[in-house]
């Protein structure tokens, strides 16, 4: 059986594209020759849109920090030149704007004559689609966005706080909230907002982990919980955060706009006002100054 499906091209291509992860196959000038159906699923762009064009202009990457992987930063380069695999965790940008953690790995392609053929490149999501956190008694997900309602999320939050009170155990709480839909709706009518406001979702489902929960507060607005965390570890989601989704963008009428945010930050502890807490975050990274303009309780501040 192994050998007839060995001896089968068209058979072994087929396994080859319907395997659970995404595979691409580059040449030495990085021209994409094949790409599966995972590339397709996890990526957005389809096979006939991207075969023959170069890495770079097709797969935009970035790390962490939002620096961008290109050319010789990418690991598909350094496989080509030193002929050795690589590995790597990165954000790939879906072709509907957010960014998608994903885990890459990539093998050089040598052929007769132990020369240069190019190099595949395998990759999946690194975090699941996935918030076990979110209890399903306490009602609907938003429609837009696919996280819990803004009513669900004020009542994971008034939990949170309560059960601090019983552990006296507190958690990081960040608020994001994304800039300049307002006027975008009154320059291109109220379904232009909801690709800005499902993009940043996805973008931060796919950074924060499972045991962190996500959901809409307000028109524009998201809140997260950290448990456990401490300011340091908050304002380093923060900054994490606004660097990927400063690197999302949405694609409207054939025109690309970046998402711009603005995300406020802080650590409850017992005795804590919920609504006196919220009116109390102020911004800490925005893009409309594109710098730093705060701090997690006076004790830490994020990098400009």
């Amino acid at each position: 059986m192994v050998s007839n499906l060995l001896d089968n091209p068209k058979l072994f291509r087929h396994l080859v594209e319907d395997l659970p992860m995404g595979i691409y196959i580059v040449d030495p000038q990085r021209r994409i020759r094949f790409w599966n159906h995972g590339a397709e699923h996890i990526t957005g762009h389809l096979a006939h849109e991207v075969i023959g064009l170069v890495l770079d202009d097709v797969v935009q990457a970035c790390d962490r920090d939002g620096n961008r992987l290109a050319g010789e930063q990418r690991p598909v380069t350094t496989t080509i030149s030193e002929r050795e695999p690589q590995q790597c965790n990165a954000f790939y940008l879906h072709k509907g704007g957010h960014r998608v953690a994903v885990k890459i790995r990539t093998r050089p392609i040598l052929e007769y004559g132990d020369t240069i053929g190019g190099a595949s490149v395998l990759f999946e999501e690194a975090i699941l689609e996935h918030q076990s956190s979110v209890p399903p008694m306490y009602g609907c997900l938003d429609p837009i966005t696919g996280i819990p309602s803004f009513r669900l999320t004020r009542a994971v939050m008034y939990e949170c706080m309560a059960g601090m009170e019983e552990s006296h155990i507190g958690f990081g709480l960040l608020r994001i909230r994304v800039l300049g839909l307002r006027e975008f709706r009154a320059k291109h009518g109220p379904q232009a907002v909801a690709p800005f406001l499902r993009a940043t979702a996805h973008t931060l489902r796919r950074t924060l982990d499972e045991e962190k929960f996500l959901g809409c507060w307000g028109e524009n607005e998201f809140l997260a919980v950290l448990p456990s965390a401490s300011p340091l570890t908050v304002a380093t989601t923060a900054e994490t955060i606004f660097n990927l989704l400063s690197h999302s963008e949405v694609l409207w009428w054939g025109d690309h706009f970046l998402i711009e945010s603005e995300i406020a930050c802080t650590v409850a502890t017992p005795g804590s006002d919920l609504e006196t807490l919220l009116e109390g975050m102020k911004p800490l990274h925005s893009s409309a100054t594109a710098k730093t303009i705060g701090a997690v309780n006076n004790s830490v501040r994020l990098r400009g």
